[in-house]
């Protein structure tokens, strides 16, 4: 298995075995003041091979704010592929963001793989 992409969403479901997006690819998200969360769904796209079908696996999203901070991981979530196919939903995710908004990077990677699919989002604090 191979992560190819990913990308927040207001809402997403799967109906009869197809991705529907409500509200996909933000580029930005606005947070309450002193907010240390976000809450979201999220959508990871992938290839897999056949013998995939019935392992194990393990995913992970790391998150990293402009301030520095790093949490690794800040989601962890084990998986098994049942059957052929090309993403994976999470429709209540809640991530860590650094107080203050800024530019925050969302690594997804399977464990034991190098590889990972970054995902920048601009966090706003509100006025109000």
């Amino acid at each position: 298995m191979r992560l190819n992409a990913a990308f927040f969403a207001n809402h997403v479901d799967v109906v009869n075995d197809m991705l529907n997006v409500d509200g996909g690819f933000w580029k930005t998200t606005t947070v309450p003041p002193n907010s240390v969360r976000f809450r979201c769904c999220a959508v990871v796209l992938y290839d897999m091979d056949p013998d995939d079908v019935g392992q194990r696996f393990a995913l992970h999203i790391d998150a990293e704010g402009p301030l520095g901070h790093r949490q690794t991981p800040a989601h962890s979530t084990e998986f098994s592929v049942d059957a052929p196919s090309m993403f994976m939903c999470f429709t209540s995710l809640v991530l860590p963001i650094d107080p203050g908004g800024g530019r925050h990077v969302y690594s997804f990677r399977l464990a034991g793989q190098q590889e990972q699919v970054d995902v920048p989002l601009a966090v706003r604090v509100s006025r109000s």
